[in-house]
């Protein structure tokens, strides 16, 4: 095993104790459509450069799943869904994009709680009609 490997695995222990440890789901290319599969989830596309800037209340919206998906590891993913500022969050149901909120030029979600909770609001009460 060569450093470039070994360097590779202990920052992907890392970066997977950090999720665990934040309490923060991350999902990637190889289980991202599983996870969206179900559901309305909430899916926030994340760098760790802004963190300063990222969606804290994830976590406490309701009625979703919520996930983040660092795109500086899945840079497929951030290609497919054209992740073009951070963070974006896209909502899906039952796996196919229902809304978005994307950065601004100065990478700040203009979004708030109650903009992403609302759209979710709006995908559960479409279930009932």
């Amino acid at each position: 095993m060569n450093i470039t490997n070994l360097l590779y695995i202990l920052l992907s222990l890392l970066f997977f104790t950090v999720g665990v440890v934040n309490g923060q789901d991350f999902i990637n290319a190889s289980n991202f459509n599983d996870k969206i599969a179900k559901d309305i989830v909430a899916v926030e596309f994340w760098a760790d450069w802004n963190k300063s800037n990222e969606f804290s209340e994830l976590k406490s919206l309701k009625d979703a799943t919520v996930y983040r998906v660092d795109i500086m590891h899945c840079t497929s993913l951030q290609s497919d869904y054209e992740v073009v500022s951070v963070p974006t969050i896209i909502i899906f149901e039952s796996g196919k994009e229902k809304d978005r909120f994307a950065a601004n030029i100065m990478f700040q979600l203009e979004a708030d709680k109650k903009d992403v909770q609302k759209s979710i609001d709006k995908i559960m009460l479409a279930k009932f009609n």
